[in-house]
């Protein structure tokens, strides 16, 4: 599983589960959060350009993805105990000044931190994710200004289920088959699909699929959909609004770089968060999809380093040098 991933894996307890993450370069760190169906691979395009500008890349996989332990119930996965090992993870790492990047399900889980743990985010970037719940329905979202369209009914029938869902995700792997639909040629699809818009190597694809290669191994594939608050009495429903809330008066550098082409979140969508906080930028990366690292890896960084140059490095205190 090294195929373009020549970075050191690195080990830490935490929650009585043990989490694999990657920590390469030195300078301001960066927090990079995959989502699901994916982990730190997804980033590899974009850490040796970070490094090499000066930053220092933070890369975990989150329990039950990549090279992280693996509960096989799913009772054991929730998206407070997923915020609650990274936070025990970065405390564990001492990071400090952090720049929380997020993905899919990366976006909540960096911001629930970045919103508790203010005094230690210097700036935010968002890539392809949301910031409050779903709507029950086209009607909810105008009358309640929702920034997210509605879940597809096909979705939620297919993988917000009990146990017909679990047997789809577990025992034939739908999920990621769904998402990473027609992987090897690119798929064009802006409706089905469209995890990846542009060809896959396949040697690349191997090191996706082999971390939920058996059934036993998809429990937080199967958790993260039944995760999703699509209606006000969801769980998570008011965990993730205050997000929303918060994002809207904290006056922090805030950059959303968003793809053209992924089927869960439209460009617009990207367009008002980045509008919706006091000081918000946005970039839109063409012939993308969800997993616009893969797609767009170099683009994304290039990009975001431009962001980080400006509104990060000036701000980077630096070591006091003798005069003689």
């Amino acid at each position: 599983m090294r195929f373009q991933y020549p970075f050191t894996s690195r080990y830490a307890v935490v929650d009585g589960v043990r989490l694999h993450y990657l920590d390469e370069g030195q300078g301001p760190p960066i927090w990079l959060m995959h989502g699901n169906t994916t982990w730190s691979y997804l980033y590899r395009k974009m850490i040796p350009p970070l490094v090499r500008a000066g930053y220092r890349c933070f890369v975990p996989d989150l329990m039950g993805f990549g090279l992280s332990d693996k509960p096989e119930d799913e009772s054991a996965y929730s998206l407070q105990r997923h915020v609650l090992q990274m936070t025990q993870l970065v405390e564990h790492l001492g990071l400090h000044g952090l720049t929380v990047v997020g993905q899919d399900w990366g976006g909540p889980i960096t911001l629930r931190y970045a919103i508790e743990h203010k005094d230690n985010v210097r700036a935010v970037v968002l890539l392809n994710t949301f910031v409050e719940r779903f709507p029950a329905s086209e009607r909810e979202r105008r009358e309640r200004d929702i920034i997210t369209c509605p879940l597809p009914p096909g979705f939620t029938f297919l993988f917000k289920g009990g146990a017909y869902s679990s047997f789809l995700v577990r025992r034939l792997d739908f999920f990621r088959k769904f998402v990473w639909m027609k992987w090897r040629t690119g798929n064009p699809s802006k409706l089905l699909g469209a995890g990846f818009r542009r060809p896959v190597d396949p040697r690349a694809m191997e090191n996706y699929l082999v971390p939920h290669d058996t059934p036993a191994k998809r429990a937080g594939l199967v958790a993260f959909p039944k995760m999703i608050p699509n209606r006000a009495d969801h769980p998570n429903a008011a965990y993730i609004d205050e997000v929303r809330r918060e994002l809207k008066t904290w006056n922090i550098p805030v950059m959303v770089i968003w793809s053209d082409g992924d089927m869960a979140w439209k460009p617009d969508e990207g367009a008002r968060i980045a509008q919706m906080v006091p000081d918000g930028e946005f970039y839109l990366v063409r012939n993308a999809g969800h997993f616009l690292q893969e797609d767009a890896g170099e683009e994304v960084a290039s990009r975001f380093i431009r962001f980080l140059d400006k509104r990060i490095k000036p701000h980077v205190e630096q070591p006091a040098v003798a005069v003689s």
